[in-house]
């Protein structure tokens, strides 16, 4: 399987130019939904498809750990620049660049991102425009964090935070809120993320205030940094708290105003491991029960199938046998965080070859797919499986790498 993937990733290379759009003057004169963005950047579905035409929040930060796979530092650097713009400008990075996304953000992972970039060996910090991105990181991360994520349509009694659309007149609150933890649709909310402090959402905080207090160390700020590390270390607190269940060994939804967790396991558990939240035991629990997440071509995102609680929406995306690129590389980057160096490589190695045999199949790469049964994913009404380059090509380039070359990419 290594000469196919190494075949795919060189085709991938060819993509991060050719996906790439504007959103200057002259397009935001030709298009009243787009919102106006300093630099280029590489659309969440490709230049090939009209699927995802736009820099969406979350996504962006998996297509930069592509990449960065590849050494298109200058890429990324726009893309930090296009979502520190966001924050300055509507205070949280934005679903996606369009008039109808500003009323809700996305899990925010731009922190991980500026992580990233500053990782990779061809980033120079002396560099006067890496600096810059230093403080201005730091002031904005920050500014999102207590800002937006802090506002009191977020912050609930337990000291987590919640996922609340502002009023997408388009879907129902509970599913435009559901939109803003990336997670739609799925049963893991029972129904209303609102209710809920969802795992990858708090996680993400988490791990944006573990890059704040490493951004002020670099600038020499000492008092900063601690102030972000206390504050990562209690949301830390509060998520093992509220969302770890000691008897099922496992890190579950919480419903904040009933009081009780959601027992539906999913992948977001493991967002705990990517965020150095779960203790070393925690960790080993959650190994324990990967095995029923794998299928032959990856991790589900939940371990076995669950009733929809939406009667318009009988069968839903973020559930399973659906196998999502993302959340592969965030169990993968979790498990190396952690030293489960082999495993991670066994599961970056099953989806690797799913992408690369589906690829020769159909000639695309694909936003989800159906890793149990080993093919593309299963239609889902409202939400079809589309054709799309984005975070399908950026996990082939860094899960391949992992599973196929010397070269192996490092967890931030």
């Amino acid at each position: 399987m290594t000469a196919p993937w190494h075949l795919l990733d060189d085709r991938i290379r060819g993509f991060w130019d050719l996906d790439r759009a504007r959103a200057g003057d002259a397009e935001v004169a030709a298009d009243e939904t787009l919102l106006w963005l300093p630099c280029a950047y590489t659309t969440a579905g490709g230049a090939h498809t009209e699927h995802f035409a736009e820099m969406y929040g979350w996504d962006t930060h998996f297509i930069n750990l592509g990449l960065l796979a590849h050494d298109r530092t200058d890429l990324v650097l726009g893309h930090l620049q296009n979502q520190l713009h966001m924050i300055e400008r509507y205070g949280r990075v934005l679903n996606g660049n369009r008039s109808y996304y500003l009323t809700r953000g996305q899990p925010p992972v731009l922190a991980a991102s500026i992580a990233a970039y500053l990782a990779h060996p061809a980033v120079n910090e002396d560099d006067a425009e890496v600096t810059t991105l230093i403080g201005r990181g730091a002031a904005l991360l920050a500014r999102e964090h207590d800002g937006y994520w802090g506002a009191d349509h977020h912050v609930t009694a337990s000291g987590l935070t919640r996922a609340v659309d502002l009023g997408d007149p388009r879907l129902r609150a509970e599913l435009a809120s559901e939109a803003e933890t990336g997670l739609d649709f799925t049963p893991i909310f029972g129904g209303d993320a609102r209710r809920c402090v969802p795992l990858v959402l708090n996680c993400a905080l988490a791990r944006t205030a573990e890059v704040i207090a490493d951004l002020h160390e670099r600038l020499g700020s000492t008092p900063a940094a601690e102030h972000w590390r206390a504050v990562r270390e209690a949301r830390s607190a509060a998520i093992t708290r509220l969302c770890w269940d000691g008897e099922s060994l496992f890190f579950f939804e919480h419903d904040v105003v009933a009081g009780h967790q959601i027992p539906v396991r999913s992948l977001a558990a493991y967002w705990t491991m990517w965020a150095g939240i779960a203790s070393p035991e925690q960790a080993q629990a959650l190994v324990a029960a990967l095995p029923a997440f794998r299928g032959a071509g990856g991790l589900t995102f939940t371990d076995r199938s669950a009733p929809s609680p939406h009667q318009d929406l009988p069968v839903l995306q973020w559930a399973h046998p659906s196998g999502w690129p993302p959340m592969q590389m965030v169990v993968v980057e979790g498990l190396q965080r952690y030293g489960y160096h082999q495993l991670a490589t066994e599961i970056a190695r099953d989806f690797t070859d799913l992408q690369v045999r589906v690829h020769a199949e159909t000639g695309e790469l694909w936003e989800r797919y159906d890793v149990v049964g080993g093919g593309v994913d299963l239609p889902v009404e409202r939400y079809p499986v589309v054709p799309m380059h984005g975070w399908a090509a950026a996990s082939a380039a860094v899960l391949g790498r992992l599973a196929y070359t010397e070269r192996k990419v490092a967890a931030p």
